[in-house]
């Protein structure tokens, strides 16, 4: 038995989901630990289950960790790609971030199907969603500010994309392509409006509905993230078949990372 521990934001969870995919589809029995959203309550709590996703999930791990013969975990020791960790041991509790897609693009066709939404879309997304099917060029722009502005050790780690990597992104984007129409997505629409001037756009709070928002961002043809894995797999799962994602080249500040896909444009 394997088990992948479940945490942090609903971008992070998909990314150890698919990497449990991944070890399953490879012949590992696992399982994902979700135990940590009985106190981990930030940016939701466990989404998961919004999607059409079908691993064993459990909520109450120590004694069953002793009973099978666990000892001790393994833990990623950084965000670059550990082939290592998809020829684990029979039995391990497995702890990381799994945050690149050399993980589990072999099951991308797999995850494309379980990372749908499982039930009925709200009304006011309805309506977003028709109006990005009606733009041929269609782009998603993600600004996330929140607690990459207010928590200063989140700060610390991630910083924040500069208005100057928003400005170059969409001037690459308008001189390869005309008409297009921009989706903003963000926590601080406010600030995106008084700051970043579009000419063609729709805002988007997605503080209410992120996993909703998320499949909306995987609608259009185009995608600007920010450096959150919440764009990231907004972009991922675009499945246009002439789609172009622009991500930061810098994803965190100071750590070494493959976070961006190699076919992204980084600006």
């Amino acid at each position: 038995m394997v088990i992948v521990r479940i945490v942090g934001g609903l971008g992070n969870q998909m990314f150890q989901y698919a990497y449990a995919k991944a070890l399953q589809k490879k012949g590992y029995n696992v399982k994902i630990d979700i135990s940590k959203f009985k106190k981990y309550k930030l940016h939701g709590g466990y989404q998961l289950d919004k999607f059409n996703i079908d691993i064993e999930t459990s909520t109450s791990l120590s004694n069953f960790l002793t009973r099978v013969g666990f000892r001790r975990s393994t833990k990623e020791k950084s965000l670059l790609f550990n082939e290592d960790f998809l020829n684990i041991p029979k039995k391990a509790y497995v702890k990381g971030y799994f945050q690149t897609e050399k993980y589990f693009y072999s099951i991308r066709d797999i995850l494309l199907k379980q990372f749908v939404l499982k039930k009925e879309i709200a009304s006011t997304t309805n309506k977003y969603k028709k109006s990005i099917e009606a733009e041929k060029n269609s782009c998603s722009i993600h600004v996330r500010r929140g607690d990459f502005i207010t928590n200063e050790k989140a700060s610390k780690v991630h910083g924040i994309c500069d208005l100057d990597y928003y400005e170059k992104s969409i001037k690459f984007l308008e001189s390869q392509y005309k008409n297009i129409y921009f989706f903003v997505f963000s926590d601080d629409i406010a600030w995106v409006k008084n700051n970043l001037k579009l000419k063609n756009a729709i805002y988007i709070n997605h503080k209410t509905i992120p996993h909703e928002d998320m499949y909306l961002m995987s609608l259009c043809r185009f995608n600007i993230t920010a450096n959150s894995s919440f764009s990231w797999w907004g972009a991922w799962l675009n499945d246009h078949k002439n789609k172009v994602v622009i991500s930061p080249k810098q994803w965190l500040i100071e750590k070494e990372n493959e976070v961006a896909c190699d076919n992204w444009i980084k600006l």
